[in-house]
């Protein structure tokens, strides 16, 4: 996403005017005053600077909406991961995920008369990503997919997060094992040793389904792999590219002294592996969302915001009494900060997401949603939270938005527009492929806007 990269700092961004002296003001006026309270202090500065009817307002008490929203789908192709697994909590519900991608083509060299088959697996690589109860044991199968991976989006042959393709029900291989996603041994093997078989004597036979990429492509047109029927506890993360994704077969040539061989086959168009959720949110605050529009307030969903990645939930900002600060003759926005804090004890099993990976998005009436459009400061680099850890008691854990640069834009005209909100999320690239979450609470205390101005 264009304006982030290695270094980046959350900044604290402060639109002062040219008077120096403000900004010692503003400081020591917040630390006369608690947060809980609009706070208005009138004072002078000196003559020689501004009148004496300047007023410095501090306010937190601007009514925050705070809502959910529910993006229809995500992007999920080139990713290089493929996320697999599923999970059930009360909260967000239940979700599967599966992964699709199909093989490369490759021109086989010749098998030696004498070769003997032996085996065959598909071998996948840890990326390190995990999410749930990985003590739990776990159940993969991989199916084989009955029609071609296709793209329906004719501008950017994207994938998305709801398509899926047809596959065969009984898997072609599985395999039941406890995930290390992080452990030295980075590699699990599902047999598949029919197909294996298959395939082997193809190729040992020189058949014309192994003949070229159109042939081969109709022979095996692409996999999935899923949890089948199984009620696993937790969702790996693999990585899908060309060196870390192959179907092995594994064979001998039968000598005196048998000579080990095998044969690699790598994963296909990277733009075809993508990644596929299935979303049950029955008996979760979250359960009228779809019906309500892909939109829920927090008022209905038990007074709390709902973010997570690869689900496509995202909490919604909006200010509907801002307007109120325009019937200000002349006013000038020192700071903007917006305020929130994570559910006491919602990460207690999960952690929090990495606040220097969270961004605040444009969005509007519709909550539509362009990646490329989160809040930046004024040298264009994208701002993240500060963030305060309360490791004792929880009760004073918040982030903090420096929303500057938004509100005095979204105020340059004169006038406010409420539907122009606000979405909170991860990068693009973490939002994609992570079901990263965070339950922001709506009511004790509230979301907050804490604004710093001028009235004169």
């Amino acid at each position: 996403m264009k304006g982030k990269g290695v270094g980046r700092k959350y900044r604290q961004i402060f639109s002062f005017t040219s008077i120096s002296a403000i900004l010692g003001v503003v400081l020591t006026v917040e630390a006369l005053f608690t947060e809980s309270c609009t706070k208005i202090n009138e004072f002078t500065i000196g003559k020689d600077f501004v009148e004496s009817q300047t007023k410095l307002q501090i306010i937190d008490t601007f009514k925050v909406n705070l809502s959910t929203v529910l993006l229809d789908s995500i992007v999920t192709s080139s990713s290089k991961l493929a996320i697999v697994g599923s999970h059930r909590d009360s909260t967000f519900g239940s979700v599967k995920c599966e992964s699709y991608f199909d093989l490369a083509y490759q021109a086989f060299n010749d098998i030696d008369p004498r070769a003997v088959y032996d085996s065959a697996a598909f071998v996948l690589y840890y990326s390190g990503y995990s999410y749930g109860d990985t003590i739990s044991s776990m159940t993969l199968g991989i199916h084989k997919l009955t029609e071609k991976i296709v793209s329906f989006d004719n501008v950017y042959s994207y994938l998305y997060s709801n398509e899926s393709f047809d596959y065969e029900p009984d898997p072609t291989g599985t395999l039941t094992f406890y995930p290390e996603p992080n452990s030295s041994d980075s590699t699990i093997s599902i047999p598949v040793n029919l197909l294996g078989a298959e395939l082997f004597n193809l190729i040992l036979n020189k058949d014309i389904k192994v003949s070229s990429a159109e042939w081969f492509s109709d022979y095996l047109k692409g996999f999935v792999l899923t949890s089948g029927t199984s009620e696993n506890k937790s969702v790996i993360a693999f990585i899908a590219d060309q060196t870390h994704v192959f179907l092995k077969l594994y064979y001998h040539l039968d000598l005196e002294e048998p000579e080990k061989k095998e044969i690699s086959i790598t994963i296909g168009q990277v733009n075809h592996q993508f990644n596929h959720i299935i979303n049950d949110l029955s008996g979760t605050p979250l359960f009228m969302i779809k019906q309500e529009g892909n939109i829920i307030s927090s008022v209905e969903s038990d007074n709390k915001g709902f973010m997570q990645g690869f689900t496509g939930f995202m909490p919604k900002i909006q200010f509907p009494s801002l307007q109120n600060i325009l019937m200000e003759n002349r006013f000038k926005i020192l700071k903007a900060e917006l305020v929130f804090e994570p559910v006491i004890g919602s990460y207690t099993d999960f952690k929090l997401p990495q606040y220097q990976k969270m961004l605040l998005y444009r969005t509007d009436r519709e909550n539509r949603i362009n990646f490329n459009f989160y809040l930046t400061d004024n040298e264009g680099h994208a701002i993240f939270p500060k963030f305060e850890l309360d490791d004792l008691y929880g009760e004073n854990t918040r982030y903090t938005f420096d929303i500057t640069n938004f509100l005095n834009s979204e105020l340059a005209d004169a006038r406010f527009n409420y539907d122009n909100g606000l979405l909170i999320g991860l990068e693009e690239t973490e939002f994609r492929t992570s079901l990263d979450r965070l339950l922001i609470e709506g009511k004790k205390p509230p979301v907050k806007l804490r604004l710093y101005y001028l009235s004169y």
